[in-house]
């Protein structure tokens, strides 16, 4: 069920029950959940089941998705395609977990989430946003081909229990 998409390193596809231990205890770690708006830390593992079986029960071509990454059998990391309104652009999300850090997976996933928001979704223009703490992953984004639009906007963040400002890109398809 789902795409199955494979890079040079990684295996992105739906994330599967068997993956909510280490999805909770990897994008949970404070360090890599910080950086986003919808992880909590600490991340229980039944609220990874649940939020598993949502994302697989609300899957349909064409929409939003969002995608586990796996390296050598194990979950490396995760990133997702989606709308924040019907009318918006499609936006891309991505984690990657600790251990796997500084190995250039971020921009191979990002890569394969670009050509699959270009070819299967059919976007025209893709947007992406990172925390203005968090750097690196504005370079990430810029390697992929994404240039800063001037917004820095404050964005909820489950794990800090707040707001963190976040930095707005864009690129064309």
């Amino acid at each position: 069920m789902g795409p199955h998409i494979k890079t040079e390193r990684l295996e992105l596809r739906l994330p599967e029950l068997d993956d909510a231990p280490d999805l909770a205890r990897l994008s949970g770690d404070y360090d890599v959940a910080k950086n986003t708006s919808r992880i909590p830390s600490p991340y229980p593992v039944l609220a990874a089941e649940m939020w598993i079986l949502s994302t697989r029960a609300g899957y349909r071509p064409g929409r939003s998705i969002a995608l586990t990454a796996i390296r050598n059998g194990q979950v490396a990391g995760g990133g997702g395609i989606f709308k924040r309104r019907p009318d918006a652009d499609w936006e891309i999300g991505y984690w990657i977990a600790k251990p796997f850090w500084g190995q250039g997976l971020a921009t191979e996933m990002g890569e394969a989430l670009i050509r699959f928001a270009i070819d299967d979704l059919g976007a025209e223009r893709i947007i992406a946003g990172h925390n203005a703490d968090n750097p690196a992953s504005g370079r990430v984004l810029e390697k992929l081909g994404f240039a800063y639009d001037g917004r820095e906007e404050p964005s909820w963040s489950m794990a800090r229990l707040g707001k963190a400002a976040v930095r707005y890109m864009e690129r064309a398809a």
